[in-house]
């Protein structure tokens, strides 16, 4: 069937927080008497939610009591060095032009994903932007991923997940829907090309001109 909505991840695919994000869970584990953790380190471990990357960071034993101290010191720092990756406006407003419903479906936060979607002026395109703490489930569960297909109103096979990591690949994947990720992110185009997905860009402007090209003149 054809493409008619898109879902996008947000880190890594439409935005790049990752200056905000190293420098707050770096608080957080300097605060817990922790090392302070490389900008790499921290950037390897998310793409879950909260919860799992600080049991990377920290361990599973003081995951709870790291995520209790993050989310008031991200909210200090969630805007700093925040900037769209290069494309990502341009493809929310061409979906908007070929009447391609897009929204984000993200592990972040979701009042902290509205609110840098909202700075960035990217909401106006978006149908919706679910994040963790919205429901009960978080990526790659099917049942957040057949909540956020119900809201769109498109079945699976008319729907492209679009992301940067082996989550998001996974999430389209027990959901039912095509996946193309983009290298600009937590990982390297030739581990995403690993995972066995169609289509794997070096950036948004490379899908672009890649899937979505075939999308709009299919």
């Amino acid at each position: 069937m054809p493409i008619r909505a898109i879902m996008f991840d947000l880190d890594g695919t439409l935005i790049d927080q990752f200056e905000a994000i190293h420098r707050a869970f770096s608080r957080v584990l300097v605060s817990m008497n922790f090392p302070k953790p490389s900008y790499e380190k921290v950037k390897r471990a998310v793409g879950g939610a909260s919860d799992t990357t600080m049991a990377k960071l920290v361990g599973p034993e003081n995951s709870a009591e790291a995520v209790k101290r993050l989310r008031p010191i991200f909210e200090e720092e969630m805007l700093t060095g925040l900037h769209a990756l290069p494309g990502a406006e341009s493809v929310l407003k061409l979906c908007h032009k070929h009447e391609i419903t897009a929204a984000v479906l993200t592990n972040k936060h979701g009042p902290h994903a509205r609110t840098v979607c909202d700075y960035l002026k990217l909401s106006q395109f978006l149908t919706f932007i679910i994040g963790a703490n919205d429901t009960e489930w978080k990526k790659p569960d099917p049942m957040l991923t057949n909540f956020a297909l119900s809201r769109l109103g498109f079945h699976a096979s008319e729907t492209l997940y679009v992301g940067d990591s082996p989550y998001d690949f996974k999430t389209a994947e027990l959901g039912g829907m095509e996946c193309a990720l983009i290298a600009t992110g937590t990982h390297s185009k030739g581990e995403l090309k690993d995972l066995g997905c169609p289509t794997v860009s070096d950036d948004i402007n490379e899908f672009i001109e890649t899937r979505f090209s075939t999308i709009i003149h299919s």
